[in-house]
């Protein structure tokens, strides 16, 4: 997505030789693997600094960024201050916006709807609506992965969990993906409108007659002893509505991208399906898809590197987990690597409060893909375009074959 935001001057206190010229929207190598060109971004330095989108740091060893993770105070999750999201939300997203008690405060209200005990009762519905997405594709040659499964799938979570039909599943998938990954101030804008607008609308209608879903809850939720704000409302369900549809597509995507190209994986999984998850967390380890933004409140010292009050700094979570320095062999994925962390669901007090939701969503997936269809690669002539916009890396599309 081609930003207004032009190129900055290099800031008084970055060192020149820190300093490289990386777009993450819109360069050309991320586009093609961004994976692959964080790891050779990496080899410039852990901590270097970008004059694109109104400049800002990007920190990549895993030692920085694990620090930076745990430093919430001093590396504030408001503002983003990366595109496009931000040129379009004005407000804070709530609770990921938010840092110290208030922060607490309202993270607590949402956590019983996404602790283990409270997904672990979904897994059955998730179960039956991948087995029905499988099914339609499980005996032909090709399919588009992301279109059959990848998108639909959270979809259908998100709707469950606000009490919606599911008919309107494609709909809200659409609408995501011209929000963040459309490449067009327009359509993004026009997108992210049409997911406000129905939300102002079905707020309204939980206030008057609530169900027993999230959004009810948050209707006529209390905190601090005063209720919450339609805009408040508004602020959490936009960020839960964004965050639920697009990070396990893309994450999806990813893990069956690398799958279809390492057949010896596929076949591990297939013999013994109970090496599944650490499977999973093995991919991942290698294959996180959100770099996170922070904004400085405070001076501080990274990694022997000054930075100021102000700055915008992303943590690049990929090149951390396939740091060198940390692991053998960083972009192998094995199985039985052990002792293994991963920076996939962030860490410190604003780790991914939906994580344990997508592990069970990405294993039902996993699980159900090796027991119902034969071996699978990429399609002949299938060419991966990635976008990177909006702070999360994903596939448009992953054609895959089945070899049958």
């Amino acid at each position: 997505m081609s930003s207004p935001i032009t190129d900055v001057p290099i800031p008084a206190h970055v060192p020149a030789e820190l300093v490289c010229d990386t777009d993450i929207v819109n360069d050309p190598d991320l586009l093609a693997d961004p994976y692959a060109a964080f790891d050779r971004l990496r080899e410039k330095g852990n901590i270097l600094w970008s004059p694109k989108l109104g400049g800002h740091w990007i920190v990549l060893g895993a030692h920085e960024v694990r620090e930076a993770f745990q430093k919430a105070d001093t590396f504030s999750n408001y503002p983003t201050g990366i595109p496009p999201l931000n040129e379009f939300w004005p407000r804070k997203l709530i609770p990921q916006e938010l840092d110290g008690d208030d922060h607490k405060r309202y993270r607590r209200l949402l956590t019983p709807f996404f602790s283990p005990s409270a997904i672990r009762p979904m897994a059955d519905s998730i179960r039956a609506r991948t087995h029905e997405l499988i099914s339609q594709f499980a005996d032909r040659d090709e399919v588009e992965f992301v279109d059959a499964v990848a998108r639909p799938l959270p979809s259908t979570v998100f709707l469950d969990l606000f009490g919606l039909p599911l008919e309107q599943a494609d709909v809200f998938t659409d609408w995501t993906y011209q929000l963040l990954h459309s490449g067009s101030h327009e359509k993004s804008a026009e997108a992210g409108q049409n997911v406000v607008t129905y939300l102002i609308e079905l707020i309204a209608q939980r206030r008057q007659d609530p169900k027993d879903d999230l959004l009810s809850t948050l209707t006529n939720a209390v905190v601090d002893g005063e209720p919450l704000t339609p805009d408040e409302v508004l602020d959490t369900a936009f960020l839960l509505f964004i965050a639920g549809l697009d990070t396990v597509t893309s994450q999806l995507g990813v893990v069956f991208h690398h799958l279809a190209q390492h057949p010896e994986l596929q076949q591990q999984l297939r013999e013994d399906p109970e090496s599944i998850p650490a499977a999973l967390e093995e991919l991942l380890r290698v294959y996180p898809i959100v770099p996170p933004a922070r904004t400085l409140t405070e001076d501080y010292t990274l990694g022997g590197v000054e930075f100021k009050t102000g700055d915008t700094v992303l943590l690049a979570a990929s090149a951390a987990s396939r740091d060198p320095e940390v692991y053998d062999n960083p972009d192998v994925v094995e199985l039985h690597r052990g002792g293994s962390w991963t920076t996939a669901f962030g860490m410190g007090p604003h780790r991914c409060l939906g994580s344990h939701l997508a592990r069970q969503e990405l294993t039902i997936v996993l699980e159900l893909m090796v027991e119902m269809v034969p071996e699978f690669e990429l399609a002949p002539g299938h060419e991966s375009k990635w976008h990177t916009a909006g702070n999360v890396w994903g596939l448009d599309k992953l054609q895959l074959r089945f070899k049958k």
